[in-house]
């Protein structure tokens, strides 16, 4: 859904510069990444591809990915410009990071449940996930030495900035069909996103600090039955969900100078700076935060279709393509004070927005579904061998 994870913030910390090299910590957004996969579209998302089902496509989920990988837009945008602790922009931001790539992870473990790694839902890994990852780690790569005068530097194994979230769903989808097997997996995958980060050497090389750390919110909507879902669409008091998230926005307010943003990316170790129980109960609040703050979200997404529909089914075309123009400020060594003042945050935010409605547009889908989601599967899967029909009167 990726997130502008790859760079940890401390409030009162001016800009200054300083090597992005742990830009594989990207930042989701989008989220979830996300993309999370659709059903009944041609379009990956950034929980990944697609089913080729042809029954009508459901816009509720749709709806809430197009108002998540907007806020992955937001967020990366706000992150490219900040410089020093304000508090509009960094109590956005903060608020955005406690539920906005869970969000995005649980809705793709929801979309996941079918998988089977059978040929054609390998093909579509290749193409929607694999593919692009191996693109777009180039192209960052390529813009770092570009405005940054670095080398060429390929690192295949650690994802540059929000590619992090192709890289730990394709992980996620591989695992699926084991997971499912397990007789409690949420109790599993919650061991494992806190007791992982007892391993100093917890990392993003192959994104592994964040495949363990979000691994709850992908189980989680695995094990969620559709019956479930209708459930919670049919709740009538819609507006909890609305009071729920400004609960949090408020409490990041109120609460910004007594932890990092940080505690939200699910990447690291634990520190040093605070006792290991401390340090998992923060761990387990963390992932009790986004479960809640996820709920909320789907609580106030539209049922029918919408403007935001679009958004959901192009979630990764708009994930895959923010960071290009982010990027000649990402990588900077000096950017406009934008951040210094309220309006100019909303400038920005506006300006994301913006990005997101045209990146989201049908015209750039098309154009560039040649770079999100290459049409090459044919060449890297065989295809299905057809099934030996069986003896009339077997």
């Amino acid at each position: 859904m990726p997130d502008g994870d790859s760079t940890t913030r401390r409030r009162g910390t001016p800009r200054s510069r300083r090597p992005r090299s742990s830009d594989s910590a990207d930042s989701t957004g989008s989220s979830g990444i996300a993309a999370p996969s659709g059903a009944g579209s041609g379009e990956a998302t950034p929980e990944g591809p697609p089913s080729t089902a042809r029954r009508p496509r459901d816009p509720f989920l749709d709806n809430a990915r197009g108002i998540l990988i907007t806020l992955v837009v937001v967020a990366h945008t706000i992150e490219c410009f900040f410089q020093s602790s304000q508090v509009f922009p960094d109590t956005v931001y903060t608020w955005i990071y406690s539920f906005h790539m869970g969000a995005f992870v649980l809705i793709s473990g929801y979309l996941s449940r079918s998988y089977r790694n059978e040929p054609r839902q390998v093909r579509r890994l290749l193409t929607a996930m694999v593919v692009p990852y191996l693109i777009f780690q180039v192209i960052h790569e390529l813009a770092k030495m570009l405005l940054q005068g670095h080398e060429f530097h390929l690192q295949l194994f650690l994802p540059a900035w929000t590619l992090w979230f192709l890289l730990a769903l394709l992980l996620w989808r591989l695992a699926t069909p084991v997971l499912r097997q397990l007789r409690y997996p949420l109790v599993f995958a919650v061991a494992i996103a806190v007791i992982s980060p007892l391993d100093a050497d917890l990392d993003s090389t192959f994104t592994l600090g964040r495949l363990v750390g979000m691994l709850p919110f992908f189980v989680l909507g695995l094990v969620t039955t559709p019956q479930a879902l209708e459930r919670l669409k049919a709740f009538r008091h819609r507006w909890v969900g609305g009071v729920v998230l400004l609960a949090a926005l408020a409490c990041a307010f109120l609460l910004r100078e007594d932890f990092r943003t940080s505690i939200f990316f699910l990447r690291s170790a634990y520190g040093e700076d605070s006792g290991i129980l401390m340090s998992m109960a923060l761990r387990v609040a963390v992932l009790v935060v986004g479960v809640i703050a996820s709920v909320a979200l789907l609580l106030v997404s539209p049922r029918g279709r919408s403007p935001l529909t679009a958004l959901g089914e192009r979630s990764l075309t708009i994930y895959l393509l923010h960071p290009l123009f982010l990027m000649p400020f990402r990588y900077a060594d000096e950017v406009p004070d934008v951040t210094s003042t309220w309006w100019g945050t909303l400038g920005l935010i506006a300006a994301a927005v913006v990005l997101t409605a045209v990146l989201g547009s049908g015209i750039v889908g098309k154009l560039t579904r040649w770079l999100t989601d290459p049409p090459i599967g044919n060449l890297l899967v065989k295809p299905e061998e057809p099934k030996a029909s069986r003896p009339v009167g077997a």
